[in-house]
C-alpha cells in the first residue's frame, strides 16, 4: 500500500510526532518491534484508548499513537492493513487500522476503504474504560467527517472527495455532521473550555492560549492561570469606550503620565538645545577669527594662506596702478601706444649707428 503525503512526518503534528520520537515507550519498546504481528500483538495487550495523548495528567504521547507511528515506518501492505480493520480480537487494533488508513491513505480511496464500516454495530469506548462507549460506524464516520481528532488535527480531505463522501451517507440516511472526539462528541479537547476539563489545548492552540492570545482555531478560548480572560478583557474595554479594537491577556498597568514626558516637551528641549549648540558654534568661529586676526593660534596653514590673499593683493594692486596711468596718459591726450612706437623707433635708430660706424658711433652719440 502506497503511503500518501509526507514520508517522514506521516502527515502527523509536528509536536505530537516530535513526542512520539522522543519517549521512551517508543525507543525502547516500539523500535526493537520490526514486524506487523508484533505490533498487533502489542496492541491487544497495552492499548486501552486510541486518543493521541496520555490519560490524566500526563502529556506524553499515548500506546496506540507511538504503534501507529511504527506502523507507519512499516509501510503495511493493503493485506495488513485489511486484517487489521476485520480483526475481532480488539477493537482497538481495528481502531488503529482505521487511523492509519486516515492518515497515510490516499484520499480518493478512503471511502473505498471504510464504506462498508459505516454502519459496524461492534461498540468500544475511544477514550478508554469507563467513558462513552460508541460503535465502531459512528467512530469511522467521524474519522471521515472531522479534520480534528481530539487534541490533534487530520490531513486535510480535499473538498471533492469529502461531497462524494457526504453524498454516499447520505443516500445511507447516515448523518453528515461530525460528533467529534472519535464519535463520542463532547467538549473540544483542543481548547479549555469545559473546567472540569483539566488538560491544556495541544499544539498551535496550547502555545497561542499560553502566549496571551487567542487559540487560532477557537473563538472563546480561556486562559486559566495566567492572567485574564481576552473576551472578557475586550468586553471590559468596550464598556470603558477606549476603543481598542483587541484585548490583551495580560493587561499593561495604568502608566503615571509624569513619568514620561510629552512628545510635544521632547521636541521642545531638543530644539533648545539644537540652538543652544549653534550659539555655541558661533562663538567658537568668532574667537577663531579673532586669533586669526590678531596673529594669536594661526598655524602654518593659516598663514599661508594670509600669505597668499596678501601677494593676489599685491598683483592686484599693480594691475590697478598700471590701468591708472594708462587712463592718465589717456586724458592728457597722448596715446601709451605712440609712446611704444617712438622706443622702437629709437632702437632701430642706434642699431643702424652701431652697424654702420661700429661701437664707437653709438659712444660718439
Amino acid at each position: 500500500m502506497e503511503l500518501h503525503g509526507s514520508t517522514t512526518t506521516f502527515n502527523l503534528e509536528n509536536v505530537l510526532r516530535q513526542n512520539i520520537l522522543g519517549s521512551d515507550y517508543y525507543r525502547q519498546t516500539c523500535s526493537t518491534l520490526n514486524n506487523w504481528s508484533d505490533i498487533v500483538d502489542e496492541i491487544y495487550d497495552n492499548v486501552d484508548h486510541v486518543e493521541p495523548w496520555m490519560s490524566g495528567n500526563a502529556r506524553g504521547p499515548s500506546t496506540a499513537f507511538c504503534l501507529l507511528h511504527r506502523l507507519f515506518t512499516l509501510k503495511l501492505t493493503a493485506k495488513q492493513v485489511k486484517d487489521m480493520i476485520d480483526h475481532r480480537d480488539s477493537p482497538y487494533i481495528r481502531a488503529v487500522g482505521f487511523l492509519y488508513l486516515r492518515y497515510v491513505g490516499d484520499p480518493k480511496t478512503l471511502w473505498g476503504w471504510c464504506g462498508p464500516y459505516v454502519k459496524d454495530q461492534e461498540m468500544f469506548a475511544p477514550s478508554g474504560p469507563e467513558q462513552k462507549e460508541v460503535t465502531m460506524g459512528d467512530y469511522v464516520r467521524d474519522l471521515l467527517l472531522s479534520q480534528y481528532y481530539f487534541e490533534t488535527i487530520f490531513p486535510r480531505i480535499p473538498k471533492p472527495v469529502q461531497d462524494v463522501i457526504n453524498d454516499e451517507l447520505k443516500s445511507r440516511n447516515l448523518p453528515t455532521t461530525a460528533k467529534g472526539n472519535g464519535g463520542a462528541g463532547g467538549a473540544d479537547r483542543r481548547g479549555v473550555e469545559d473546567a472540569a476539563n483539566r488538560r491544556p489545548a495541544s499544539v498551535k492552540a496550547s502555545l497561542s492560549v499560553a502566549f496571551g492570545q487567542r487559540a487560532p482555531n477557537r473563538a472563546g478560548t480561556r486562559e486559566e492561570g495566567r492572567g485574564r480572560d481576552p473576551s472578557a478583557t475586550m468586553r471590559d474595554g468596550a464598556a470603558g469606550g477606549s476603543g481598542r479594537g483587541r484585548g490583551s491577556a495580560s493587561p499593561e498597568p495604568p502608566r503615571d503620565r509624569r513619568e514620561a514626558p510629552s512628545t510635544k516637551d521632547y521636541d521642545r528641549d531638543r530644539d533648545r538645545d539644537v540652538r543652544g549648540g549653534m550659539y555655541d558654534r558661533r562663538e567658537r568661529d568668532k574667537d577663531r577669527r579673532d586669533n586669526d586676526r590678531y596673529g594669536r593660534g594661526r598655524d602654518e596653514r593659516d598663514y599661508d594662506r594670509g600669505r597668499s590673499r596678501h601677494d593676489d593683493g599685491d598683483r592686484s594692486h599693480g594691475r590697478r596702478s598700471r590701468s591708472r596711468s594708462r587712463s592718465r596718459e589717456r586724458r592728457d591726450g597722448r596715446d601709451p601706444r605712440d609712446v611704444f612706437k617712438e622706443s622702437a623707433r629709437e632702437r632701430r635708430n642706434d642699431d643702424d649707428v652701431r652697424s654702420r660706424y661700429g661701437n664707437g658711433g653709438s659712444s660718439r652719440r
